[in-house]
C-alpha cells in the first residue's frame, strides 16, 4: 500500500508491497519487502493521486517498484534473450542500438517515457540514419518494450502506433552490372584463376550463387552435392574468432542450384587439401580485406569502374536473375531471406528499373494493335 508524508515543503509517496520470491540459495520461496518511493509533490492531493495510481497498477499486476532506465532494461534485454547464438554480425548492430539509445535517453527510466516523447525521438533518427535503420532499432526496441509487459514492468507498450522512418537520402543503393559487365568479369577472373589464390574462385562462387561472403568462407567439401548440382549453406565463418557459426537467420540455411561450369571450378581447388573449399596456406579462409582486394584488381583488370565491394556480387546475381524474369519469390529463397517482404524493400528499385522497362514493351505492343 502507498504511505504518503511530508518531507521539508514537498511531498513523498512510498508504495510498499511483501511479495514471494525464489532464493536460490535457501532453496525455497521467501517474503521479501519492495518498496518504491517519489518525492517532490507540492501538495499533499497530488501526491495522493500518485499513490492510488501506484496501486492500481499493482492491483493490475505491474510490479512498480521496479522501474529500469531504457538503457539498462534494453541490454539485458538483448543479453538475455538475443546474445546468446547470435552472430559476430547481431552482436554488433545490437552494441551499435545500445549506444544509440545511450546517447538520447541517458538515464532516463521506462515508466517516465511516453509515446509521443519516444515519437520525438524516432523522428530525431529519421534526420541522421537510413529508414531501414531506424525501422530495425524501432522494431527492436518495441520487442524489448513488449518484454517489458510480459515481466509487469509495464502495462503497456508505449511504442505501439509509433510511425518510423528515416532519411531517404542515406538509403545505400544497390551497385550491380549489366550482362555484359558481368560476363567480362566472370571472363577476366577465369583468366586469372590460380589455386594459391582461393579469393578469385571466392569472386565467381558469389557471382553464380549470390551467397553471403560469410556463408561461401564457411563452406567444406562435403557442403557441395556435384551429382545433384547443389550447394549447401548451413553455416557462416567469422574471421574474428576463426570459427564457424550459425547462417545470419533460420532461412538462410538453403540449398543453392548451380551449374556444371562453377562446379568444375571449384574441383581445382581439392588439390590443396583443406577441409575449407577456400582454404589458403593457412588452411583457413582469406580475411575480408584480402577478397575485396581481389575483387577490386579484377574489376580494374575488367574495365569495370563502378565501386563494387564482394556483397556487391550478391545484388549482382539478383540483377541478372531479375533481368532473366526469374520470379522475386524464387529469388528470395534464394538468398536466404526469412520473407518476400526483405528482398523486395532492398531491391525495389532494382524491380522499378525492370519494370519501367516491362512498361515501354507494353506500350509498344499497345500501339501495335492500331498499325
Amino acid at each position: 500500500m502507498a504511505s504518503i508524508y511530508k518531507r521539508g515543503k514537498t511531498w513523498t509517496v512510498r508504495f510498499s508491497k511483501r511479495v514471494k520470491e525464489w532464493d536460490p540459495d535457501k532453496q525455497a520461496m521467501v517474503s521479501v519487502l519492495k518498496q518504491k518511493s517519489k518525492g517532490g509533490f507540492k501538495t499533499k492531493a497530488e501526491a495522493n493521486a500518485y499513490g492510488i495510481k501506484m496501486e492500481a497498477e499493482s492491483l493490475s499486476g505491474v510490479d512498480v517498484t521496479k522501474n529500469p532506465t531504457l538503457t539498462d532494461y534494453f541490454k539485458k534485454w538483448y543479453e538475455t534473450y538475443k546474445k546468446p547464438g547470435a552472430s559476430d554480425a547481431t552482436k554488433t548492430k545490437y552494441k551499435f542500438h545500445i549506444l544509440i539509445i545511450k546517447k538520447y535517453w541517458g538515464q532516463t527510466r521506462i515508466k517516465d517515457i511516453s509515446r509521443s516523447q519516444y515519437q520525438a525521438f524516432i523522428n530525431k533518427l529519421a534526420e541522421k540514419y537510413a529508414p531501414v535503420t531506424v525501422q530495425k532499432l524501432n522494431g527492436n526496441l518495441k520487442a524489448c518494450m513488449s518484454s517489458a509487459v510480459s515481466d509487469g514492468i509495464l502495462t503497456r507498450n508505449f511504442i505501439s502506433n509509433v510511425k518510423s522512418h528515416g532519411n531517404e537520402a542515406k538509403k545505400l543503393k544497390v551497385e550491380y552490372l549489366n550482362i555484359e559487365e558481368i560476363q567480362r568479369l566472370i571472363k577476366t577472373t577465369v583468366a586469372n584463376l590460380n589455386v594459391n589464390i582461393p579469393s578469385r574462385y571466392m569472386v565467381l562462387t558469389a557471382i553464380y550463387t549470390g551467397a553471403r561472403l560469410g556463408e561461401i568462407s564457411a563452406l567444406h567439401w562435403d557442403d557441395i552435392d556435384f551429382d545433384k548440382k547443389i550447394i549447401n549453406i548451413t553455416k557462416s565463418y567469422s574471421w574474428a574468432t576463426h570459427k564457424i557459426g550459425p547462417t545470419k537467420t533460420k532461412s538462410s540455411v538453403r540449398k543453392i542450384a548451380v551449374n556444371d561450369f562453377l562446379l568444375d571450378k571449384l574441383k581445382e581447388l581439392k588439390q590443396n587439401n583443406c577441409d575449407f573449399i577456400f582454404g589458403g596456406a593457412t588452411g583457413y579462409p582469406p580475411t575480408s580485406g584480402d577478397v575485396n582486394s581481389v575483387l577490386r584488381s579484377l574489376l580494374k583488370n575488367a574495365y569495370i569502374t563502378k565501386d563494387l565491394h564482394f556483397h556487391s556480387l550478391r545484388h549482382v546475381h539478383v540483377a541478372f536473375l531479375l533481368s532473366k524474369h526469374i520470379d522475386i519469390s524464387v529469388i528470395s529463397k534464394r538468398l536466404g531471406h526469412s520473407n518476400i517482404g526483405t528482398t523486395l524493400n532492398i531491391y525495389a528499385y532494382l524491380i522499378d528499373e525492370l519494370k519501367l522497362s516491362e512498361d515501354k514493351k507494353i506500350v509498344s505492343y499497345l500501339d501495335s494493335l492500331t498499325q
